[in-house]
Order: C-alpha cells, then structure tokens, then sequence
C-alpha cells in the first residue's frame, strides 16, 4: 500500500525541505520480508561512504538502478570486485530501497547458503519446489557471493536454471562475486566466474544488466 504521506517516494517536504519519510523506517519487518541477514540489515545508501572513487561510481550508479526501477523491464546489475569493497552493503541497500520506495519486494540470499537449502530440502518435494519457485519468480533477487561456493555438477547446474530462468523470463537480478567474469591473461587458471561456472553463464549474466567494477 502506498505511504499516504510521500505517495511512495521515500521524501515529504517540510519547510521548503526534502527530508526522508517516516514510512522509510516503519515497522516493516524488512530481516523477514527481504529475507536480510541481521549482520546487513543496518545497511543502507547513507550509511555507505565510498573511499575510492570506483565505489563512488557504484553508489550513484546502484541509487539510480534502485529508484528508477520497473520489474517490467528486468535489468539487473552485476557488482565485481575484492571483498571489503561494500557490494553486499549496496545490494541490500538497493532491495530496502525499492521495497520503501515503490513497495516491490525483493528477496536476499548468500548463494553457498541458498545451494545448501536447496540441496537440503531437495528430498522434500513440497519445501523445494516453495523455495525454488520463490528464487525464479521474485521481481528482484539478490544472489550474494556468487562463485565463492564450493561447486560439484549439481550446483553448477542448479544455478545455471536460476539465472537461465530469471534471464529467460526477464526477472531482475543482482548479482556480487569476488571473481572476475572473464579470465584474462593475467589472471590466475580457474579464478574466475566463467571458468567455475560456465561461459554461457556469464553471458547471460552479462546480458541481464549493468556490470560494475569495484577496485581499491
């Protein structure tokens, strides 16, 4: 339901003023409904402070991504880069952000713990099948850490499905690896994503939106 306040634009004027609505910080239980570890469910766009200048870049360019967003048209974003750079802080903050502002709800998962699940629950027809359809029909899915899992055939094969999937019907994904998409010829044999998950994969994943490079 839309706030009655801002009409869902996250801002009411005070004063000649723009300040964030009240509605942003309701009693929405934001952990169970975005699925937000505790650990991140703090984070959000003003609390990221960029230090280098790529991070910058990837702040502007993810508030732009989370407030023009419109499910119909399923672009995604792909954050690359080492760890400490914020890509798991900024890709909560884009689901926290498109949920207060245009009341789509998006779901979080970390991938090596969205696998387990899967793989747990697979001798149970009915808890798959709910959480499997959850990952391809969501408007919004953040796949967090992808590639830093440990990946037998099964896995591999499961999340080609998922981004087949959310490619082929044009749901909207966010994706944060650590591992370059491409190999290059500088780049150490098997660290990176097309190497541990397959070329046709990160072609799709190259396809399905924005690819943003985080450096120190």
């Amino acid at each position: 339901m839309e706030c009655p306040y801002c009409k869902g634009t996250g801002f009411v004027e005070k004063d000649g003023v723009l300040e964030l609505c009240s509605c942003r910080f309701e009693g929405a239980d934001l952990q169970r409904l975005l699925n937000i570890p505790p650990r991140y469910i703090k984070e959000d766009f003003e609390t990221y402070n960029p230090i280098t200048p790529s991070q910058a870049v990837a702040k502007k360019a993810c508030l732009a991504f989370a407030m023009s967003f419109d499910p119909k048209e399923g672009k995604g974003l792909t954050l690359v880069g080492p760890s400490d750079m914020g890509k798991t802080h900024l890709a909560v903050a884009i689901l926290k952000t498109v949920y207060r502002t245009k009341r789509i709800r998006g779901l979080f998962f970390d991938t090596k713990d969205l696998l387990f699940r899967l793989q747990s629950s697979a001798v149970e027809g009915e808890r798959y099948e709910k959480l499997m359809r959850a990952v391809l029909k969501v408007d919004l899915l953040v796949l967090d850490d992808l590639g830093n899992e440990r990946l037998s055939e099964w896995r591999i094969e499961t999340l080609s499905y998922i981004i087949t999937h959310r490619y082929n019907y044009l749901k909207s994904t966010i994706i944060t690896t650590n591992y370059p998409l491409r190999r290059t010829s500088s780049s150490t044999v098997g660290e990176s994503l097309e190497e541990r998950l397959s070329p046709s994969i990160v072609s799709k994943i190259c396809q399905m939106g924005e690819v943003i490079t985080l450096s120190p």
